[in-house]
């Protein structure tokens, strides 16, 4: 046995590498991608080894492998994960850094019902002339960097406005469309992907970009199919599909904090 004594200074050292562990575990089990604890817990368990020898055993190289080691991880989630951890930091500093148009003051709730049909019939058109589009309801706030990929509006929502941008005609199709209150922020923003691997396979990047920005926030985003003219709402990182004019409706009124209108009797 060596000279070192595992005393209370590296109990507190295992302890905090034991924390980190769990804090990476648990977003990585809340984001539904577990591929990378395929790749850490081997790694953990490699970490808990060397300290070990360093610690317990005496051998004294085992702090440089244990550096490179981390080091060489850092950069692995650094390359791997660059979007994710993009847009972690920008949501971190979202309210910092809000980006847009302020209509909490005076969007009324007739305004923002007027929104409500005006979208929900865009999203009719679009859907049997099978027009692809994503667009983002952002209740709170939004942050800039994805404002920033697109093109700043600032315009009323309009059914037609709705449908001309995402015509494939148009240069701002490809991208997603802002609606803050009654307006459209910016059209054409991009963004980053979900990895959650309970995303069916069929569906494609537009369709994990709608579900991505909402995991971990309270937006809500309407996604068309160009394929089958399907409309899905995703949010809290979940997907649903084959949604109705009137469950659009709803949706739309609840993310608004509107009461849901009352159905017309035939």
């Amino acid at each position: 046995m060596g000279d070192y004594e595992l005393g209370w200074q590296n109990l507190i050292d295992l302890a905090m590498i034991l924390l980190v562990f769990l804090l990476i575990s648990f977003y990585f089990i809340r984001k539904k991608n577990l591929k990378p604890l395929a790749i850490f817990f081997p790694l953990y368990t490699f970490y808990i080894a060397i300290i070990f020898l360093d610690f317990v055993i005496g051998i004294p190289f085992a702090r440089y492998i244990i550096t490179l080691t981390i080091l060489s991880y850092i950069v692995f989630l650094i390359v791997i994960y660059q979007a994710d951890l993009r847009s972690s930091f920008f949501n971190l500093f979202k309210n910092k850094h809000e980006k847009g148009f302020s209509t909490e003051k005076y969007t009324t709730d007739d305004d923002l019902r007027v929104a409500i049909d005006e979208i929900v019939r865009a999203c009719q058109t679009m859907s049997k002339t099978r027009t692809g589009a994503l667009i983002i309801i952002a209740t709170t706030t939004i942050s800039s960097h994805i404002l920033e990929t697109g093109t700043e509006l600032g315009a009323l929502i309009s059914a037609p406005l709705l449908e001309s941008i995402f015509n494939t005609k148009g240069p701002l199709h490809d991208g997603a469309v802002v609606v803050k209150g009654n307006r459209i922020l910016a059209a054409g923003c991009f963004l980053p992907l979900s990895e959650s691997t309970e995303i069916a396979k069929n569906l494609g990047t537009r369709h994990r970009a709608g579900i991505g920005i909402t995991e971990g926030s309270d937006i809500l985003t309407i996604i068309l199919s160009e394929e089958t003219g399907v409309i899905s709402t995703a949010k809290d990182g979940k997907i649903s599909r084959f949604i109705t004019s009137d469950r659009l409706k709803d949706k739309l009124s609840q993310s608004f904090n509107l009461i849901a209108p009352k159905k017309m009797r035939n």
